[in-house]
């Protein structure tokens, strides 16, 4: 075995270029596992650490006799606390003049509540004895820079009453600052919650009682949360309640966990990706050590060793590389995993961030290489294993007979025969070591996966973007009355000076029911001629929206299991009913709404009036001078700027930019490394014949064209399969994201094809100069001694 070991360092030190490049590919494909997986596991441990220590609600009711509901829960076996609240979505007026449609809700005053504490981050905890005073959630405290002693107004539904500041607070419900399962993307301050005391919570909502009820579950509870959610949701129902949310359909918390399981697609995907390219580069080098060593082999299957003695030295050559690159990764993948946990931790403000090792992630990650680099081994070394003694002494035997691809190509087409000789050669490349080739193209196919995924999530954001805000959303800005809409009133606010149009809407809290399933969200009441809205079906048409039934989001035909024509229920405020059609659906990127129009929605519900008007600018009017003098209008009581959240979404694609630059760089390095392994391994295995047509007059630069020709040509036939499988990879992607929160189509540019192939084709260029540069300095002389040897 000593005799094996020298030869197994001897060979890993000959080509040490190809194998550091092999063992960057598995290092790549590690960190990027531990980092990704780790991430996910941290955050998820930070969010259970905060659900527990902050008591977030296991199931939230709403609605109903609240007293009887709470008092029910608390009894029930496997409920920790229940308790009662006011939550009312109220316009708030910032200091600096910015108005906004926030939340207030209720806190016992002097005390933490029994379920969904809050985390004081700056100031004091409500006072009994500071009956006006509230924390500010983190988010609208920073975007409006709030600090103790500050004013804030609040649209009590008669008049403004101004509240103070007495800190700021972070809770697990606002964690991301979702309005609703509808309303996941906020702009910057266009929603905020101030956490209030009680009784001014109630005095402000206009109620005698609170209107929610959190329930809080033990360890035991939470184990068997279904069965206890469906029974306490029943239970709720008989006492009047309407809308029940679970943990996990809870906006912020739902959000957070679509973002989060993105680590966990990342740590599958991209380091399968590496490892499958090492692999290939892997096996690439050892097939060619395996040929070259042919005559060796046979010599030592001769002098008596065994074939599983063969197989396990050229099995160690892949294992080593694969733990070289899999200890590197390790260590990377650690670092990284906690430098992203504790960035994302404090991007969102959790208040606990977890960072630890885990055993696990090391042993996966050390398993993953070593595996990686074994798995590309084994074939080549079975192979050598199973080379007769006596043949292999005798060296390779070229193979004849013309019944090659080329050659049944030049019987089949007389003309082909008569292609330059620079031809025949770029051609019978390729087909002559056909595996190697389609293990090249598989090199190609791999980085452009990487590369498309990265790239196409950006282009199909974009149109996502684009689909909402300019397509489906028509108006410029959403005004929040304070009062009832009249028919003066409207015409006033289209009279405006700058504005082209104007409608007004009305926005009904429903549960939609079909059977035992239900979902709660809002029904949009619109004219039923609207201009603002544009009702794009999941086919790619448009409909109008109708007078009777309602327009539902394409997610409900799977999650109700409903179809057009078909009658669901509608559970209103305050406990009423009414039934109506599915007239249809419709597929919208943001949120799952329901449509109506505004007759229909008063027949549901009398007493919802339009509550809102949308507005369209002129073009090219000034739009802070039509803002001012929108907020001006009497009734208006804040003003949202339906393209704000376009613009934040336009400047989080600046950060995709970033994301996508490093994917392509990782794409690129990927292609490099097996590009650079196959190609010089290629040039290498053809160096006698190469040097013979040196010999014989082919000129240096002739010969590199040649050659340039050869390996872009297998380039450009891999690149077809990778755009296909990369552009199905970005679809299967994106699709594990859609949601009812969200929900993307795959829109690939066409230049992101075209820049993707030739961004592989100039790396390919690359990967091969260093073979072109030995080839330029090979010694002729030595190499055709060889060939005539």
């Amino acid at each position: 075995m000593s005799v094996l070991n020298t030869k197994l360092r001897r060979d890993l030190r000959r080509r040490p270029a190809q194998l550091v490049s092999v063992v960057v590919l598995v290092m790549l494909g590690v960190a990027l596992f531990g980092a990704s997986y780790d991430a996910y596991k941290n955050l998820d441990a930070g969010y259970r650490q905060t659900f527990r220590d902050y008591r977030f609600a296991d199931l939230t009711l709403a609605g109903g006799d609240t007293a009887a509901i709470a008092k029910d829960a608390a009894a029930r076996p496997g409920v920790a606390a229940a308790a009662a609240r006011t939550v009312a979505d109220v316009p708030l007026r910032m200091p600096g003049g910015d108005s906004l449609v926030g939340r207030v809700v209720g806190l016992p005053a002097g005390s933490q509540p029994e379920v969904n504490r809050v985390k004081v981050l700056t100031g004091a905890y409500l006072d009994p004895a500071a009956p006006g005073g509230v924390l500010a959630e983190r988010h609208i405290a920073d975007h409006a820079h709030l600090e103790p002693g500050d004013g804030v107004s609040v649209w009590d539904g008669r008049a403004w009453r101004t509240v103070r500041v007495r800190g700021t607070a972070s809770s697990p419900e606002y964690l991301w600052p979702a309005a609703s399962r509808q309303d996941v993307l906020p702009a910057p301050g266009s929603f905020g919650v101030l956490f209030v005391p009680e009784p001014l919570a109630r005095s402000i909502a206009g109620a005698a009682a609170p209107n929610q009820v959190a329930v809080y579950y033990t360890a035991a509870g939470r184990d068997r949360a279904a069965e206890l959610d469906a029974a306490l949701t029943a239970a709720a129902r008989g006492h009047g309640a309407g809308a029940a949310i679970t943990r996990a359909e809870q906006p912020s918390n739902a959000t957070l966990a679509e973002d989060i399981k993105g680590f966990s697609e990342l740590a599958v995907m991209f380091p399968l990706l590496f490892l499958a390219a090492a692999g290939v580069a892997v096996y690439v080098v050892l097939t060619r050590r395996v040929a070259r060593d042919r005559v060796v082999i046979g010599t030592l299957r001769a002098g008596g060793f065994r074939r599983r003695t063969l197989v396990g030295h050229y099995l160690a050559a892949g294992v080593a590389v694969g733990a070289a690159g899999s200890v590197l990764g390790v260590a990377a993948g650690l670092l990284l995993a906690g430098t992203v946990t504790r960035l994302y931790g404090d991007a969102i403000g959790l208040p606990e961030t977890i960072v630890s090792v885990r055993a696990s992630t090391v042993l996966g990650g050390l398993a993953f290489g070593i595996v990686a680099g074994a798995l590309a081994a084994l074939a080549p070394a079975v192979s050598a294993a199973r080379v007769p003694p006596a043949e292999a002494m005798r060296g390779t035997v070229p193979r004849t007979g013309g019944a090659g691809p080329l050659a049944r190509l030049e019987r089949a087409l007389p003309f082909a025969g008569r292609l330059p000789a620079g031809a025949w050669l770029v051609l019978r490349g390729p087909v002559r070591q056909f595996r190697r080739t389609l293990y090249t193209m598989a090199g190609v196919v791999l980085a452009l996966v990487l590369i498309l995924v990265s790239w196409g999530m950006l282009d199909s954001s974009q149109a996502t973007v684009s689909r909402q805000f300019d397509r489906i959303q028509r108006q410029d800005a959403e005004l929040t009355l304070g009062r009832p809409l009249d028919g003066g009133g409207l015409a006033a606010i289209a009279g405006t000076r700058g504005v082209r149009a104007a409608e007004p809407a009305a926005h009904l809290p429903v549960t939609i029911t079909a059977g035992d399933a239900a979902y709660s969200t809002t029904v949009v009441g619109l004219p039923e001629t609207t201009r603002m809205h544009r009702f794009l079906t999941p086919g790619g048409g448009e409909r109008a929206l109708p007078g009777q039934g309602a327009l539902i989001g394409a997610a409900l035909r799977g999650r109700l299991g409903v179809d057009t024509g078909d009658r669901i229920g509608l559970r209103l405020p305050g406990g009423r009913t009414a039934t109506t059609t599915v007239a249809g659906f419709v597929d919208e990127p943001l949120g799952t709404y329901a449509y109506a129009s505004l007759g229909q929605v008063a027949a549901w519900d009398p007493g919802a009036r339009p509550d809102t008007v949308l507005v369209a600018f002129d073009p090219g009017a000034d739009r802070a001078a039509v803002e001012r003098a929108l907020a001006a209008r009497p009734g208006v009581v804040a003003y949202t700027d339906a393209q704000a959240l376009k613009k934040t979404m336009d400047e989080y694609m600046n950060l995709f930019y970033v994301f996508v630059a490093v994917m392509l760089a990782f794409g690129g390095l990927l292609a490099f490394t097996v590009l650079f392994a196959t190609l010089s391994v290629n040039l290498a295995e053809r160096g006698t014949e190469l040097a013979t047509l040196r010999a014989a007059g082919v000129g240096r630069r002739r010969l590199a064209r040649l050659v340039t020709a050869e390996n872009l040509l297998v380039v450009a036939a891999g690149a077809v399969p990778g755009l296909l499988l990369g552009r199905l990879a970005t679809g299967a992607f994106l699709g594990a994201f859609n949601s009812d929160l969200m929900s993307f189509h795959t829109e690939i540019k066409p230049a992101t094809f075209a820049w993707s192939a030739l961004a592989v084709l100039a790396v390919a260029w690359l990967a091969q100069r260093p073979g072109l540069r030995g080839l330029a300095r090979m010694d002729l002389a030595a190499l055709v001694r060889e060939r005539a040897g």
